[in-house]
């Protein structure tokens, strides 16, 4: 279940949240982790994003697990879906 936290984020009861930072940015948080997806509108409401921007939290130099950065990867998907949009990697 997601709620918004304001018109350009929304937050998981999973506890993550989504929120566009920028034209081409949109962070990724799990607490006081985030990570920076780059994004480029793709029209007709999709977004392509580059799964690689899930290997590291930001400043940290440990990598993301493949099957967490699996998990995150739908977690970012599932709340593009909730605000109406597609997520294309």
């Amino acid at each position: 279940m997601f709620t918004w936290i304001n018109k350009q984020g929304v937050r998981s009861a999973a506890g993550f949240e989504v929120q566009s930072t920028g034209r081409f940015t949109i962070e990724y948080r799990e607490g006081a982790r985030r990570l920076v997806v780059d994004v480029e509108p793709s029209g007709n409401d999709a977004i392509g994003f580059d799964p690689a921007c899930f290997n590291r939290w930001l400043n940290s130099a440990e990598r993301i697990s493949d099957s967490t950065k699996e998990q995150m990867i739908q977690n970012f998907l599932d709340a593009l879906q909730f605000q109406g949009l597609r997520g294309i990697r």
